[in-house]
């Protein structure tokens, strides 16, 4: 929910063209192609053929991503419309953002300045985000990422002549608290004991190490404000801490889960992938009506949360499902005998060809950018699941 500063126009509706003339079949309508799927065919074969790139397979997903049944492929006899191709070699595509994922217009001075709150505010700089609460006795930081240097203290200055007193970390990762030393030594930094120990070990002086930490939860009031922070466990990082304002009905947890966008590719190199499906629940426990993931170009909701603890449940199940169908053994005989490493790696890539179509099929248009890393971790979710093995997912 935007408060008035800078709020974006919505984004236009995404319009998808389709295949020429030259690749149409006999009677497709307005000169669109398509193609009738016979036994045996898949997406990337289809793609294969028809586009030149068996990558572009999550192009035809899209375009027809109301007809593809919930296995992520075509059934025998169905019409599929075929997306515009060219005659030169296709560079690797991706299918388009949905509108909830689209960038907004960036305001001259570089950055975006949002109230998100009744003395909440964002800031959001490319992809990346930022949010401070002006209190009755100074200004309260939650991030200061290495890029927000120049625009957060500026962006401050918009709203209050207040000092900044507090500067709260969610973790330790420079993304997020790089510009931590702009703002001196005199402010007081906050964290988890485990962010404090990897910023020691670190010794990097853009992150001065929090001068006051906890353990499992803390309660912290500033000028009269609230700010409730907990720790969910490992997950995107040790030390990465879930932080509720309740009187700005706010909440952030950064890098876990984002608003209208997949997860990075190996969910950012997270410490645990169950993990950063439990701190989903535990941040869908609380009450808020803002959400801050910490990326991406809008502020998001409760809603926001509870489809990206549907998307990451969805990896973990769907590639839960494709271990249990595909037994090792087989792929040891493909490769030289003593490589474990090749034949693991093939059937990494055999998980990854049963469970990618099948979750694409259901968020390649309802999350932006699910396309590009969801291959990669179905293959790292199926490394955890071997070693992890949690009982409680």
């Amino acid at each position: 929910m935007a408060w008035g500063i800078g709020v974006p126009a919505a984004a236009a509706a995404v319009t998808i063209p389709f295949a020429g003339a030259a690749l149409a079949h006999d009677g497709a309508a307005n000169g669109s192609a398509f193609y009738v799927a016979k036994s045996g065919d898949t997406l990337k074969t289809i793609a294969a053929r028809f586009l030149g790139n068996a990558d572009r397979w999550t192009e035809i997903l899209s375009v027809n991503s109301g007809q593809i049944g919930p296995d992520g492929q075509p059934k025998p006899g169905q019409r599929l419309l075929l997306p515009e191709t060219t005659t030169s070699t296709p560079a690797k595509t991706y299918a388009p953002l949905p509108a909830g994922a689209k960038p907004a217009p960036v305001p001259p001075e570089g950055y975006r300045l949002e109230k998100i709150g009744p003395s909440a505010y964002g800031v959001i700089v490319g992809a990346g985000q930022s949010v401070f609460v002006v209190t009755r006795t100074g200004v309260v930081l939650i991030d200061a990422p290495g890029t927000f240097a120049t625009a957060l203290p500026a962006a401050v200055k918009k709203i209050t002549d207040k000092p900044i007193t507090h500067l709260i970390y969610s973790h330790s990762h420079f993304d997020h608290i790089g510009a931590s030393s702009v703002f001196g030594p005199g402010v007081i930094r906050i964290g988890h004991e485990e962010t404090a120990r990897i910023l020691k070990q670190n010794a990097d002086p853009a992150r001065p190490v929090p001068m006051v930490t906890f353990h499992d939860r803390r309660v912290i009031e500033i000028g009269g404000e609230k700010f409730v922070l907990s720790y969910p466990g490992p997950s995107h990082e040790s030390g990465n801490i879930i932080i509720q304002v309740p009187g700005q009905k706010l909440a952030a947890l950064i890098d876990c889960a984002l608003p209208g966008v997949a997860s990075y590719q190996a969910f950012g190199t997270a410490d645990s992938i169950p993990g950063v499906i439990r701190a989903h629940k535990e941040l869908l426990k609380l009450d808020f009506d803002t959400f801050v993931g910490g990326h991406w170009y809008r502020w998001g909701t409760r809603n926001d949360v509870a489809e990206s603890y549907e998307f990451v449940s969805d990896i973990w199940n769907e590639t839960a499902k494709a271990i249990a169908a595909t037994p090792q053994p087989p792929f040891f005989a493909k490769v030289e005998p003593g490589n474990t490493w090749a034949a693991l790696d093939l059937w990494l890539d055999a998980l990854a060809d049963q469970a990618e179509p099948v979750v694409l099929a259901k968020w390649i248009n309802r999350l932006g950018a699910a396309d590009v890393f969801t291959r990669i971790n179905i293959r790292v979710t199926a490394v955890s699941q071997r070693v992890d093995q949690p009982h409680d997912l």
